[in-house]
């Protein structure tokens, strides 16, 4: 539990990751290209991003058409980001 908590942790660290997470729970479900777009970053970096968190297990994707999509996948995380959110970090 702890080892988990603590990669999930180091994961989610970076800052653009959690932008990405930012991004994800306020506008739910977005593609790469719209991640790229919307936070003004290369769409390899969001894809490289995007690709780490759903293999950690942190985001979900499925695939329509050319279009992947990504969600954050466990609610658990979305209680991490509003727990930042209260610090004022």
């Amino acid at each position: 539990m702890i080892l988990n908590a603590a990669e999930v942790l180091k994961c989610i660290g970076h800052p653009v990751r959690l932008e990405i997470l930012e991004l994800l729970d306020q506008s739910g479900e977005q593609t790469v290209t719209q991640v790229h777009d919307r936070l003004d970053i290369d769409q390899p970096t969001a894809s490289q991003h995007l690709g780490l968190m759903r293999d950690r297990g942190i985001l979900a994707s499925r695939r329509e058409g050319v279009n992947v999509y990504y969600q954050i996948k466990d609610e658990k995380v979305i209680r991490v980001l509003d727990c930042l959110r209260d610090c004022d970090l």
